[in-house]
């Protein structure tokens, strides 16, 4: 019998508390460049006790090379000048290092000493920490709960076989049946806390997030040569830690572009009577079962007149109000003709709005001429179990999610109308496109004339869908599709009912963009 290698684990708590270490230190430099005299001295302090504490720990785990630049770093360090604190040397050498952690014999190999990092130092990464991966800090005391009402569950559970045994011989089944719903109650409200408690666990504050966006602001900074103060607020904002990584990749873009698009030069601020340094501010707060993420710019603000004459250059047709702003999002839509290291391509947004899409997120945007930009992602809180409707439509039943959902309403011959081959409703004075499903997923071959009709909205748009029946709402679990059936348009992913069927999940966003037209009979 093989037995564990005790220095995997080892490792992997080494690597983990490495990052911690690191994302510390870097915060703290970029923190002095705001800091006064009297402050700066004892933030250096900090970053000498931290790194002191890194290349110790590094000493002892036998990695020699990483303890080599963990001195190095020091060295840098050491040159800083709190007067005039000057840090990307010490930026720069923690990205090698950083990058040769990275290389450190992963789980599962044994213990061998990594290569020396090369003379040239990476660029930052914009990368999630490894760290943030695999693994999330629990305390105890969430540990305790849990194991209490595991054992909550325990008891319900035997209490429910008892009665379930009991009526199968026949004692008394009148008061065998009634044990069983009392205790079939009792186990689905522990198993609620339990669900609560799990989805807790998977929430991680976007605290964590923030070292890293303003290591960002900090770089492109300095590349475009321009002056940014960077703030934040609602770190403590929890966000499920799957949907950490689409939150880091569309606020790395966001930020990005606030520095790059958003943030006039020095001499443009000056111009304008503006401080000479920019300021962008990243805050967060839970609304309802949303995550609101605002990045807010004090730049020029999106110029109307120049976003449309760059759109008919394209021969995109535009439209007066905030419409416009949405092309913004286009992927290689961009007001600049230059292109650089950082941006000018215009695939910054779209990047960010697809990452938030993914999830079910979207992405607004307000602005003002010379007062600056605000652009907010919504992300939902939890992404691995949602509150859904359930429909059915010529026998296939259908999972859409509550939150997209205006108004039910039942659904009688004459409700609905075709205007130029498309399918309408007549809704509370409006006109909405309707949507068949038994017609869009290709079991009806025309619209259903009764019914259900449900009103659901995304991206400020309404719809209609008609359904044969509505069998009431459930908590669901959701699954990605495999990616080898791929995600037919409409549909975002599947969930499996307590009968052992499938169901998929409908997505709100996708449905808007399916055409209403009805094919004539042939």
């Amino acid at each position: 019998m093989m037995t564990a290698n005790p220095f995997e684990g080892l490792l992997s708590d080494f690597l983990l508390e490495a990052e911690e270490r690191i994302a510390c230190v870097e915060a703290a430099l970029l923190s002095l460049s705001n800091a006064p005299l009297e402050g700066a001295r004892p933030i250096l302090d900090e970053i000498r006790r931290e790194l002191h504490t890194l290349k110790g720990n590094s000493g002892m785990m036998g990695l020699k090379s990483i303890q080599a630049l963990c001195h190095q770093i020091e060295n840098d360090v050491e040159a800083i000048d709190p007067r005039e604190p000057r840090v990307d040397a010490v930026l720069s050498g923690l990205d090698a290092l950083r990058s040769a952690l990275r290389s450190s014999p992963p789980e599962g190999t044994s213990h061998q000493e990594p290569e020396a990092p090369s003379a040239t130092i990476p660029s930052h990464s914009t990368d999630l920490p490894d760290a943030m991966h695999g693994s999330v800090r629990v305390p105890f005391t969430a540990l305790d709960a849990m194991v209490d009402l595991l054992a909550e569950m325990v008891i319900f559970k035997n209490r429910l076989s008892d009665a379930v045994s009991k009526g199968r011989l026949g004692r008394d089944q009148n008061q065998a049946w009634d044990e069983v719903v009392v205790a079939q109650e009792a186990l689905g409200k522990t198993l609620a806390l339990i669900q609560d408690h799990v989805m807790r666990l998977r929430m991680v504050p976007l605290q964590s997030l923030f070292g890293h966006l303003r290591r960002i602001v900090h770089d492109e900074g300095v590349r475009t040569g321009k002056d940014i103060q960077f703030e934040a607020d609602g770190g403590d904002t929890p966000l499920d830690k799957a949907l950490l990584e689409v939150a880091n990749e569309a606020l790395g873009h966001m930020v990005r572009n606030a520095v790059v698009h958003g943030i006039e030069t020095r001499e443009a601020r000056e111009a304008a009577g503006k401080p000479r340094t920019g300021l962008v501010r990243l805050s967060a707060v839970a609304h309802a079962n949303e995550v609101w993420i605002d990045v807010e710019d004090d730049g020029a603000g999106v110029d109307y007149g120049e976003l449309a004459a760059a759109a008919r250059a394209r021969g995109i047709a535009v439209s007066s109000g905030e419409d416009i702003l949405q092309l913004l999002f286009l992927p290689g839509f961009s007001t600049h003709e230059g292109t650089d290291l950082g941006a000018g391509r215009g695939m910054g947004l779209p990047a960010a709005v697809e990452s938030a899409r993914r999830l079910g997120g979207r992405m607004e945007v307000t602005t003002g001429q010379g007062l600056g930009s605000r652009f907010r992602v919504r992300l939902p809180l939890s992404v691995s179990i949602s509150r859904a409707l359930m429909l059915h439509a010529d026998g296939e039943e259908y999972a859409l999610p509550l939150s997209s959902i205006v108004e039910s309403l039942h659904f009688h011959p004459g409700d609905a109308h075709l205007l130029s081959q498309a399918g309408v409703l007549s809704w509370r004075k409006e006109v909405l496109p309707l949507l068949d499903l038994g017609h869009t997923f290709g079991t009806a071959g025309q619209m259903r004339s009764s019914g259900y009709a449900v009103v659901i909205e995304a991206d400020g748009k309404r719809r209609g869908l008609l359904a044969d029946e509505l069998t009431g709402i459930r908590d669901i679990v959701v699954k990605r599709l495999d990616e080898a059936v791929g995600t037919p348009s409409g549909v975002s992913g599947s969930t499996i009912l307590g009968d052992g069927r499938v169901v998929l999940i409908l997505d709100p966003r996708g449905l808007m963009e399916i055409s209403p037209n009805i094919e004539p009979p042939t």
